[in-house]
C-alpha cells in the first residue's frame, strides 16, 4: 500500500503592528470602558491615539505602566478610561519619549541649547535632561546638577580608558558605558552640527 500524500494548508503569518502591541500589553489588560454616551467609533479613535502615542515604549515599560494605571480609573466605580494627559504623564515617568521624536523640541535643542551645551561640556547630560523633562536646565540648581553629572561622566570615562590603555581588564558593564557615552556624544553632536549647517545655508540663501 502506497503512502498517501497529506495535504497541508499554508498558515498565514500575522504581523503585529505597533498599535496592536500596545493594545495587547497595556490597553487590553487594563480593560477600562468609556463613559455612557461615548460611541464605539469615538472610543476606538481615543484608544488608537493612545496606542500610537505610546508605541515608542518597550514591552517591560508598557507592563510597568499598566500596573501603575490600573488603579487610576475614572468614574464612580473607577472603571473608566483615564484621560490622555494621565496616560502621557505616567508614561513619561516610566519611559520618557525620545527627544528625537519631538520635532519642535529637537529643533530648539539643536539651535539654542545644543551649542550652549557643547561650550559648557555638558552635551550628553543636557540632552538627557531635555529628554526626561521636555525642557532645558535653566535654573541655577538644574544647571549645577547637569554640570556635576557631566564632570562625573568625564572622570568615569577617563579612568576606564586609562585602564584599557594600560592593559587592565575592566568590568563589561563599565566598558559598555564608555561605548554608549561615546556614541551618544557623536550622535547628539551630529544633530547640532546639522542645524548649524541649515542655518548657514539659509543665511547664504538670503544673501543671494
Amino acid at each position: 500500500m502506497q503512502d498517501q500524500a497529506v495535504a497541508t494548508v499554508p498558515t498565514e503569518t500575522v504581523i503585529e503592528t505597533k498599535r496592536d502591541r500596545v493594545r495587547r500589553m497595556l490597553l487590553d489588560p487594563l480593560g477600562f470602558r468609556s463613559p455612557k454616551g461615548v460611541d464605539q467609533a469615538t472610543e476606538r479613535k481615543f484608544l488608537d491615539g493612545l496606542a500610537d502615542e505610546l508605541s515608542y515604549m518597550a514591552d517591560d515599560r508598557l507592563h510597568a505602566l499598566m500596573i501603575m494605571l490600573r488603579s487610576k480609573g475614572e468614574g464612580k466605580q473607577r472603571n473608566q478610561w483615564p484621560d490622555f494627559a494621565t496616560f502621557r504623564c505616567f508614561a513619561e515617568m516610566v519611559q520618557p519619549r525620545p527627544l528625537a521624536e519631538l520635532p519642535s523640541l529637537i529643533r530648539w535643542f539643536r539651535s539654542v541649547a545644543g551649542p550652549k551645551a557643547i561650550a559648557a561640556g555638558t552635551l550628553v547630560e543636557t540632552w538627557q535632561w531635555f529628554e526626561e523633562r521636555k525642557a532645558p536646565p535653566v535654573t541655577p540648581q538644574a544647571i549645577s546638577m547637569v554640570t556635576a553629572k557631566a564632570a562625573d561622566n568625564r572622570r568615569r570615562v577617563q579612568v576606564l580608558e586609562e585602564k584599557v590603555n594600560a592593559g587592565i581588564t575592566v568590568d563589561p558593564g563599565e566598558a559598555a558605558f564608555v561605548a554608549w557615552y561615546r556614541r551618544q556624544t557623536e550622535t547628539i553632536l551630529e544633530f547640532v552640527t546639522q542645524e548649524r549647517s541649515l542655518i548657514e545655508a539659509g543665511d547664504m540663501g538670503d544673501q543671494q
